[in-house]
C-alpha cells in the first residue's frame, strides 16, 4: 500500500491530471463558453447602470440631454441587454454540455483503469480485501468523483471568473465601495475551510462505513440459504442495522458540518450588501458616484452573492471527491505482486515437467485488536521439495489444514513465491509470464464457481470459440451428461448466480468439464470429487485416463482411494511433506499413510450419490 500513501500525501486531486489532458480540447472549448457566458452576465449591470442614469436625465426637470437621444440611448441598452442574455444563455448551455458531458468520460476512462487494475491483482489481495470495500469504490466513490470532475469543475471556474471579472469591474466604478464590500470575505473564507476538513475527515469515515454495509448485504446475500436454514434472519438483520445505523450516524455529521456552510455564505453575502450601501450613500451625496454605478455595484454583488452561495457545496464536493479519489487510486496504486513484465519468458512448448525446491510459505496470522507485539509468522509449507516428471499424476493427501490448498495455488501460479523454488519445465516460475503459465494450467477447485449464464457457456468459458461437440464431449467425460434430463434446458440451462440451481457435484463436475475443454498441459484436480460418491468418482477417473494420459496431473483429495492410480503420492502433514513413494509401497511401510487409509476403508459410505439441484425461491 505504499503507493496509495503516495497518493494521498501528493494529493489525489493531481492523480485525475492525465484525464484532463487527455479530454482538455473538450475542457478548454466548455470553459471559453463559460468564460463569454460570465463576461455577459457581468455587462449587464454595467448597461444597467448606463441606462438609469439616462433615465434620470431624462427624467430630471433641468437635465440639458437630449431627449430624443436619451431615449435611443436607454433603447439600445435594452436591447444589449436583452442579446447578452440570449447569447449568454446558449453559450451556457454548451459550457455543461462539454464540461458535464466530458466528466462522464474521465469517470468511463478511471472506472476502466480502476477494473483492469482488479485483473491484475494477485489472488492473495482479494483474500485480505473486503468485497464490500472494493464495490463502494468501484460504484459510489465513483459517483463522487464524476461531481468533482463535473459540476464541481465547472462550479469553481465560473466562481473564479466572477470575482476575478465582477471585483475588476466593480473597482473600475468605485474602488472604495467594493473594497468595503468584500471586506468581510477573508473571515468567512477562513471558517469555511475548518467546516471543509471537518467534511473530508467525515466523508472518509462515511464511506469506509458504506464499504461495510455493502460487504454486508454481499455476503448475506451469499449466504442467504445458510441464514435461512439455521432461522438466523433476526440476529442478521441486527447486524445490518448495527452497520446501517453506524453509517447514517457519520453522514449526519457530515451534514451538519455541510448545513453551516449555506447559510454561513448567505450571511456573507447580505453582510457585504449592507456595507456597500452604507458606504454607498455618502458617496453618492459627494457626487463620487452616480446613483447608476451604485445599482450596478449591488447587482454585480448579488452576481457574486450566486456562487457564494453554492460554495458550500463546492467545498464539500470537493472533500468527498478527494476522499472518493483517495480510496480509488488505493486499489489503482495497490502493489501488483504478480504482474506481467517485458522481461517475463514464455516458453516455445510446455511439456509439464514441476518442480519444487526447499519451498517456505509464510502467513501473517490476524493481528490481536488489543494490540501488543505482533506474533511470528506462521508456516504454511515448511521446505518442500518435490518433483514431478512430466506427463505423470501425483497425488497430495492430507489432513484439513496442512497446506494442501496453498500447494495448489503455488502450483497454479495463484501465489507469491520467491525465486528459485518452484520450476516448471526446469524454468524458474518467477522469469515466466504468469498470466500465460496460467494458460497452460487448469484447476478444477473444490468449490467451483459458476457464472450467471448458461451451462455450455459456463463450460466453454476458457475456449469461447468451442464448438459444440467439442462442450458435449468434455461434458460426457466429466460424467455431467446423465443429469442434462434434469434440467429444464438441458446445456442452455441458466445455472444461476454462482451456480445456484445446480447441486454441489454437478457444479464440480461442470467445471471439470470446463478443464476437460482447455486440454491443458498441467491438470490440478482440487479434491474435485469430494462431492460425488465414490462409484460416480471412479466413473469420471476412468473417463479422465485419456486426457492425463502424456499430461501432468495433480490430484488432491480427501478420499486416498482416489489417489490410488498415482504415480507418486505425498502425505503432507502441517505444511510438510511427512511420507511420499507409491500408493502400494506406501501401503507396504505401514505409517501414517497407512493408518489414514485403513481408517478411511473401515468408515462407511455416508455422502450422498449426488445432491438434488436446490429450489431456487421465485
Amino acid at each position: 500500500m505504499e503507493g496509495a500513501k503516495r497518493t494521498v500525501g501528493s494529493g489525489p486531486i493531481l492523480e485525475l491530471l492525465p484525464y484532463y489532458r487527455r479530454y482538455r480540447r473538450a475542457y478548454l472549448l466548455g470553459s471559453l463558453c463559460l468564460v463569454g457566458t460570465i463576461v455577459l452576465r457581468l455587462f449587464v449591470p454595467w448597461l444597467l447602470g448606463d441606462a438609469i442614469d439616462d433615465l434620470r436625465k431624462l427624467l430630471a426637470e433641468d437635465s440639458e440631454a437630449d431627449p430624443e437621444h436619451t431615449r435611443y440611448r436607454i433603447a439600445v441598452h435594452a436591447g444589449l441587454i436583452a442579446g447578452s442574455a440570449l447569447v449568454g444563455a446558449y453559450l451556457r448551455t454548451w459550457s455543461r454540455l462539454h464540461i458535464l458531458g466530458t466528466s462522464r468520460r474521465v469517470v468511463h476512462d478511471l472506472r476502466e483503469d480502476l477494473f483492469a487494475k482488479l485483473t491484475r491483482l494477485a489472488p492473495s489481495y482479494f483474500l485480505r480485501t473486503n468485497t464490500g470495500q472494493v464495490m463502494s469504490r468501484a460504484v459510489n466513490d465513483m459517483n463522487n468523483v464524476q461531481g468533482l470532475t463535473g459540476p464541481v469543475f465547472m462550479y469553481i471556474a465560473e466562481t473564479a471568473l466572477l470575482f476575478a471579472i465582477g471585483i475588476s469591474m466593480m473597482a473600475s466604478l468605485d474602488v472604495w465601495v467594493t473594497a468595503c464590500a468584500v471586506l468581510p470575505f477573508p473571515l468567512f473564507i477562513w471558517r469555511a475551510r475548518a467546516l471543509a476538513k471537518t467534511i473530508q475527515e467525515g466523508s472518509r469515515a462515511a464511506q469506509d462505513s458504506l464499504g461495510t454495509v455493502s460487504d454486508k448485504v454481499a455476503e448475506s446475500l451469499s449466504g442467504q440459504l445458510v441464514i435461512k436454514t439455521l432461522g438466523l434472519e433476526a440476529p442478521d438483520f441486527e447486524r445490518f442495522a448495527a452497520h446501517a445505523e453506524e453509517y447514517r450516524r457519520l453522514n449526519l455529521e457530515v451534514t451538519r458540518a455541510r448545513a453551516k456552510l449555506s447559510p454561513m455564505m448567505v450571511w456573507l453575502a447580505a453582510l457585504s450588501m449592507l456595507i456597500a450601501l452604507s458606504v454607498s450613500a455618502p458617496r453618492i451625496e459627494s457626487g463620487a458616484v452616480t446613483p447608476g454605478e451604485v445599482v450596478s455595484l449591488i447587482f454585480y454583488l448579488q452576481l457574486l452573492a450566486a456562487p457564494i452561495g453554492t460554495l458550500g457545496f463546492v467545498i464539500s464536493s470537493v472533500q468527498r471527491g478527494a476522499v472518493a479519489l483517495t480510496r480509488i487510486f488505493e486499489v489503482v496504486h495497490a502493489e501488483e505482486t504478480l504482474p506481467d513484465r517485458a522481461e517475463h519468458r514464455r516458453l516455445p512448448a510446455v511439456r509439464g515437467e514441476l518442480e519444487l525446491r526447499h519451498l517456505t510459505v509464510l502467513r501473517k496470522p490476524a493481528v490481536s485488536a488489543e494490540g501488543g507485539e505482533a506474533p511470528p509468522d506462521r508456516r504454511v509449507l515448511d521446505d518442500i521439495s518435490l518433483k514431478v516428471p512430466a506427463g505423470t499424476t501425483l497425488g497430495i493427501v492430507g489432513h484439513t489444514g496442512s497446506g494442501k490448498s496453498t500447494l495448489v495455488a503455488v502450483l497454479a501460479r495463484q501465489l507469491e513465491v520467491p525465486a528459485g523454488t518452484v520450476f516448471v519445465d526446469g524454468e524458474d516460475v518467477t522469469e515466466l509470464a504468469p498470466t500465460w503459465l496460467r494458460q497452460q494450467i487448469a484447476v478444477v477447485p473444490q468449490d467451483p464457481f459458476l457464472f450467471s449464464a448458461s451451462l455450455s457457456e459456463n463450460v466453454a468459458l476458457g475456449v469461447r470459440d468451442a464448438s459444440p461437440e467439442r462442450v458435449a464431449e468434455a461434458v460426457r467425460i466429466a460424467h455431467l451428461d446423465v443429469d442434462l434430463a434434469q434440467l429444464p434446458q438441458g446445456l442452455e440451462t441458466i445455472v444461476g448466480e454462482r451456480g445456484v440451481n445446480l447441486s454441489g457435484g454437478q457444479r464440480q463436475r461442470a467445471a471439470l468439464a470446463r478443464a476437460v475443454l482447455m486440454a491443458p498441459r498441467i491438470l490440478i484436480l482440487d479434491d474435485t470429487l469430494s462431492a460425488v460418491d465414490t462409484h460416480t468418482a471412479d466413473h469420471i477417473l476412468n473417463a479422465l485416463e485419456p486426457l492425463m494420459e502424456g499430461r501432468t496431473t495433480i490430484v488432491v483429495a480427501h478420499r486416498i482411494s482416489t489417489v490410488a492410480h498415482c504415480d507418486q503420492v505425498v502425505l503432507l502433514e502441517e505444511g510438510r511433506i511427512a511420507e511420499r513413494g507409491t500408493h502400494a509401497a506406501l501401503l507396504a511401510r505401514g505409517g501414517r499413510y497407512a493408518e489414514l487409509f485403513e481408517s478411511q476403508e473401515r468408515e462407511p459410505e455416508h455422502r450422498p450419490a449426488d445432491e438434488a439441484p436446490q429450489e431456487v425461491p421465485r
